[in-house]
């Protein structure tokens, strides 16, 4: 069995002449939190959404339970199902319940019967405190508990790794906590996840490892505690200046 649950070797992404990932390399454990830090427009979002192939990259390699992953031989709509993902907006459908979000993509994606996507979902929303809209429409929902209801529908397909893209960014500040309480309690039961977020307090009491990307590298990576307080890299320290 491999050591590592996730690889990224030397991932290169660009959009036209503009560089976005200048040679990203990371590893991630199995039950391991990692969260990102970093300027806007360093990178993160668009290296989380190439572990998932949401994006292409040029150059690299993605190797996830110990396969690479070949956008040409891989079956992409397989590994995504083993890696579930947390937007900054909360994507749901309109026009349907949260129940019905909840089912979809397990009946459609993974064949379950309607009946035992029903009984998961009902699980899914105890998880994250909403069993009581389970009938609610996404429009009579807080930001708060859209994020959460969303939260819930990617752990339906009961994926190895998450990747959560500053999912309380778009938030009310008093709305934050009520996803960060759930995003704990994930890392707690030792579900992977791959952070991307400005909320320093949940990297100090939740992340193994913070990752600081700018320009598209990993300028350094340790634990909260050697980061937040004693950081090598000048970079690293300016940014923390500005945000701790």
């Amino acid at each position: 069995m491999n050591e590592f649950l996730l690889e990224v070797k030397n991932l290169h992404k660009s959009f036209g002449h503009l560089k976005v990932l200048n040679g990203i390399n990371l590893n991630v454990s199995q039950g391991e939190t990692i969260v990102i830090i970093g300027p806007s427009g360093g990178g993160k979002s668009t290296f989380l959404r190439c572990i998932n192939h949401l994006e292409d990259y040029q150059s690299g390699e993605i190797i996830f339970l110990g396969k690479k992953i070949d956008k040409h031989t891989s079956n992409l709509n397989e590994i995504r199902t083993k890696i579930g993902m947390v937007f900054q907006h909360f994507n749901l459908f309109p026009h349907m319940s949260v129940l019905e979000n909840l089912i979809l993509a397990p009946t459609k994606v993974k064949k379950i019967s309607k009946e035992e996507a029903i009984q998961k979902a009902k699980l899914m929303l105890e998880k994250v405190g909403l069993s009581e809209k389970i009938n609610a429409y996404p429009e009579s929902l807080s930001g708060g508990q859209k994020q959460r209801v969303a939260i819930a529908r990617a752990l339906m397909m009961e994926p190895v790794l998450m990747l959560f893209d500053e999912p309380t960014s778009a938030l009310d500040p008093e709305l934050v906590g009520e996803v960060l309480a759930v995003m704990k309690d994930l890392a707690r039961s030792g579900m992977t996840m791959i952070v991307v977020t400005h909320e320093m307090g949940f990297a100090k009491e939740v992340a193994d490892r913070i990752v600081f990307i700018d320009k598209g590298v990993v300028v350094e990576e340790g634990p909260p505690d050697v980061i937040m307080k004693n950081p090598r890299n000048e970079r690293t320290k300016s940014f923390l200046r500005h945000i701790l």
